[in-house]
């Protein structure tokens, strides 16, 4: 049952993944040459993003263990992606989709997951301490959610539904956001160019104007003041397919 749990969580975290895609929030890394004695080029840079996210589940879990559920951890586990562009030379605007997960447990024979996910605009301040090392303060504004899911374990067959169809349930809760933090990016290879870059981020998440729990689309009222509100840390990786493309680029000049 852990071993399976572990792998529905994973199977999460890669669609997170394939979704943080879809929407364009890694796009690939280039840069535009300034025209003569123009403006400083601009610069798009694409990453995914793997870490923790510190959340305030307190509130939660013990309404779970009071109805006898098991209860999850307050750290989830973070995925997604974003991109981000330089303009001005300094000036960093960006994008960026997180999901959270954490294992699925078992109770009663159902299946229980709580996640959640956020997507922020980000604006920082670019510096450069060498050629090859970047830094930046940065902030964030965006929306984001949390979800209890609690579903059928898939041991069910025709007649277990039949006899209790009611055997699911998706309650969620959405808020504001507001992202404070700074990070660290070092790229291999000759500056400015498109080898892979390695970085790392943290901060703080803010929570605000949460709305009530929801089953569906109808209200609850009750409901506990669980928030991703708290700090995070995640580890950055960008420029991979552009490193390959040269690689492969550079074997067919040699042919």
């Amino acid at each position: 049952m852990a071993l399976a749990s572990s792998f529905r969580s994973v199977r999460r975290a890669l669609l997170l993944l394939f979704v943080a895609g879809l929407f364009g929030l890694v796009p690939p890394a280039h840069s535009q040459d300034a025209p003569p004695g123009g403006a400083p080029p601009s610069e798009t840079r694409g990453y995914f993003a793997v870490g923790v996210n510190a959340t305030d589940l307190g509130p939660l879990n013990d309404r779970l263990s009071a109805n006898g559920y098991p209860t999850f951890s307050t750290e989830l586990l973070s995925v997604g992606g974003g991109g981000y562009r330089v303009v001005a030379d300094r000036i960093l605007l960006g994008a960026e989709l997180t999901g959270l997960v954490t294992p699925n447990q078992g109770f009663q024979g159902r299946d229980v997951f709580v996640g959640g996910g956020y997507g922020l605009f980000s604006l920082g301040y670019l510096f450069r301490p060498a050629p090859q090392l970047r830094a930046y303060p940065l902030a964030g504004f965006g929306a984001g959610g949390l979800v209890l899911t609690i579903g059928d374990d898939g041991a069910a067959n025709f007649d277990d539904v039949l006899e209790d169809p009611n055997r699911s349930a998706t309650l969620s809760k959405g808020g504001v956001l507001v992202s404070l933090g700074a990070g660290v990016e070092y790229q291999f290879g000759t500056p400015g160019g498109n080898g892979v870059r390695l970085g790392l981020r943290g901060g703080y998440l803010l929570s605000a104007l949460d709305s009530d729990w929801q089953l569906d689309q109808d209200r609850l009222s009750g409901g506990p003041d669980a928030t991703m509100q708290g700090p995070f840390l995640r580890l950055t990786i960008g420029g991979v397919g552009d490193a390959l493309e040269s690689i492969r680029d550079n074997d067919d000049e040699d042919e």
